[in-house]
């Protein structure tokens, strides 16, 4: 099970890094627009240094994989695949699919989670048999979606909730979610975080 680990999350919204350790959450903000490889690493350096914290093997790094700023996620990735080779930790993804959806993984439903990005709608369905599966997320039409998920909850962002096709769905199968990065914990509770394919989230 992992216990302590540093979260880097920079897909150009809600820019933050956090970290774990002994059951205690530090989460710090970063500017979004001065994400870059060698700001990142000093960010990090500070911020492990603040809570006298020394990243080793037994630490873990896990990496927002998307989707997002491309660059930011990349540069994520360069930063952690920097560590892990002087320290000797290891690496792994989620994706904001996953985060948003996290907190309504203990309803034991199908879930359906819903992003929107250049003015599209995309979604993945994380289904629950004896554990949860995700599938590769795809564009859909939202206004069939209610149909063809019937018996799945509906995860929707806070920042699209007012959108028009979001309103003509039935409210009652839609949750919203909010982003907290300590839902990362129910995320590896779940065993939906990965250490493979481990690259940027790419929408077509």
């Amino acid at each position: 099970m992992i216990k302590d680990f540093l979260i880097i999350d920079c897909t150009g919204k809600n820019d933050s890094i956090a970290l774990k350790i002994n059951n205690k959450f530090f989460i710090k903000k970063l500017q979004s627009n001065l994400v870059k490889n060698e700001t990142l690493a000093l960010e990090i350096a500070d911020f492990v240094k603040k809570y006298n914290i020394e990243l080793n093997n037994k630490f873990v790094i896990i990496i927002n994989s998307g989707p997002g700023s491309f660059s930011g996620v990349r540069i994520s990735l360069a930063v952690a695949k920097g560590i892990q080779l002087v320290k000797n930790t290891s690496i792994y993804i989620y994706n904001n699919f996953l985060l948003n959806a996290a907190p309504y993984l203990t309803e034991k439903q199908n879930i359906v989670s819903i992003l929107k990005t250049n003015n599209c709608y995309y979604s993945c369905k994380i289904t629950f048999n004896t554990n949860y599966l995700f599938t590769s997320p795809k564009k859909i039409d939202l206004n069939k979606l209610e149909e063809e998920e019937e018996d799945s909850i509906l995860i929707i962002p806070d920042d699209i909730k007012n959108d028009e096709t979001i309103k003509n769905i039935n409210p009652k199968k839609i949750k919203i979610a909010e982003f907290n990065l300590k839902n990362i914990d129910l995320l590896i509770k779940n065993k939906l975080i990965e250490n493979k394919l481990i690259k940027p989230l790419y929408l077509s």
